[in-house]
């Protein structure tokens, strides 16, 4: 087995890697060693430049001698979403998504003294980043275009307490903004919202999504849309050819969380090694982390009052920064947002199980 890739690393530790709360090598999943002990032979830093499907093969940039393959996966993964606004090559704007992008934030914090940042994206990773750097002693905005932050994940409710937590920890909150322009003329000073506000910052962080990297899929005629199609099994149109993770668009979503890559990478598996895979349905959404230093978790999508034959179980301690809800539909554990203390576990191994109403209550409790 071959892979080519370059280094693989855990990026939501990336905001605890800028503020020096966890070295280099700690964010690296697996070394050489590791591929080596189980016979898996990994090239880093191989960009591969053509996939011949006739004959089999694949070229990298530096390497005239072709790898050939049986079974090929694409697992490209997906890069930074960024605008450009009305600067951009203005300095002092930044997107983090891998190692490098870190080295680059740290290094500009350090070199210009940085004293305000102005985070463009209130999702998972623009909260984590801002907290982390509000540690550093950096004045914190964080500006989102949705109504409320972590709107996919979060109702308003629970959305609106994890505000008032991050307010208290000295970050600003801006939502239903949408920025027009980025203000200064080498260095980023500031920037100008489509409602007229102006904000002065030293740096601007994008932390606005992703975007599936398909060019190779493109290049050797795979076919795409928003990421590299793919059926239940994995397959792209070639059916040697496999794609799994961010790069992929299954029935027309994209799915970029890791709980989804990790089913469709053993779901690729199984089928290639003809182990009777079952066929990809999806992946329930799911999040469970540490967020700037609050226990989150949700399984499910979050709460909504559109149908009445939900029934909604909830405690909610807005003292304690604490809110614990519970969807429960037919019967069955719909969904969950537990924020703050307390155990997630029964929640998470019974999502879309049958639940017994009383020890639902009883689990919500500790």
């Amino acid at each position: 087995m071959k892979v080519l890739d370059n280094q693989t690393f855990f990026s939501e530790f990336l905001p605890h890697y800028i503020a020096d709360q966890i070295s280099l090598e700690k964010l690296i999943i697996r070394d050489e060693n590791w591929y080596k002990n189980r016979n898996i032979s990994i090239h880093l830093g191989a960009e591969i430049t053509k996939i011949d499907r006739q004959k089999k093969f694949i070229l990298t940039k530096d390497q005239n001698m072709p790898h050939y393959y049986d079974k090929l996966i694409l697992a490209t993964g997906s890069n930074a979403r960024r605008f450009s606004y009305n600067k951009p090559n203005i300095k002092g704007m930044f997107t983090l998504r891998n190692i490098a992008d870190a080295d680059e934030i740290k290094a500009y914090s350090s070199e210009n003294n940085v004293k305000d940042a102005f985070i463009i994206g209130g999702g998972l990773l623009g909260i984590e980043l801002g907290y982390h750097l509000r540690e550093l002693g950096i004045n914190i905005t964080i500006c989102d275009i949705n109504q409320y932050l972590l709107s996919r994940q979060l109702d308003a409710e629970t959305s609106g307490l994890l505000q008032k937590y991050l307010e208290s920890k000295g970050i600003k909150i801006i939502c239903g903004e949408k920025i027009a322009k980025i203000l200064g003329k080498e260095k980023v000073t500031g920037v100008l919202s489509e409602s007229g506000m102006k904000i002065k910052t030293d740096m601007i962080l994008q932390q606005v999504g992703v975007i599936p990297e398909i060019t190779i899929a493109k290049e050797s005629d795979l076919s795409t849309e928003r990421g590299i199609t793919v059926n239940n099994f994995m397959q792209t149109d070639d059916s040697d050819i496999y794609a799994i993770g961010d790069c992929i668009q299954f029935q027309g979503k994209i799915w970029g969380i890791i709980p989804a890559c990790m089913d469709q990478a053993s779901i690729a598996a199984d089928h290639i090694l003809r182990l009777n895979s079952e066929p990809y349905r999806g992946t329930q959404w799911s999040v469970r982390l540490k967020i700037a230093g609050i226990k989150l978790s949700c399984f499910g999508p979050p709460p909504s009052c559109d149908s009445k034959d939900e029934q909604l179980i909830e405690i909610v301690d807005k003292d304690s920064f604490k809110c614990r809800k519970v969807v429960i539909k037919d019967n069955k554990l719909k969904s969950a947002i537990l924020m703050g203390p307390g155990k997630d576990n029964y929640f998470m191994k019974n999502l879309g199980k049958e639940v017994v109403l009383e020890e639902i209550k009883e689990k919500l409790h500790q």
